[in-house]
């Protein structure tokens, strides 16, 4: 599967929470899926409409319906940061970002 999921937490400090409990929720579903290096979070402030978004990896679709994120397009790199998983992860979806 090569969905990725989004979901809007909310402006900077409303989006505190739900990011702390999307980090609390990831690393039993991590361990439990054999802590494939595919498998992260992250997310993207836009300034412009102050609203934190949280990108799931394909492979972290299950975490994704937890939170009721939806289907949507691979973030593109800018601006996006490593909420949760392995660092390597940049070399498997942004390899060409170095």
């Amino acid at each position: 599967m090569d969905t990725w999921f989004s979901v809007a937490l909310g402006d900077g400090i409303a989006a505190y929470e739900p990011s702390l409990k999307i980090q609390e929720a990831f690393t039993p579903f991590f361990i439990s899926a054999g802590c494939p290096q595919d498998m992260a979070v992250f997310s993207r402030y836009d300034l412009k409409q102050n609203i934190v978004t949280a990108y799931f990896t394909p492979s972290a679709s299950n975490i994704a319906k937890l939170f009721k994120a939806i289907p949507c397009d691979k973030p593109s790199r800018p601006q996006l940061g490593l909420l949760v998983g392995d660092a390597r992860i940049w070399d498997i979806f942004y390899p060409s970002a170095k």
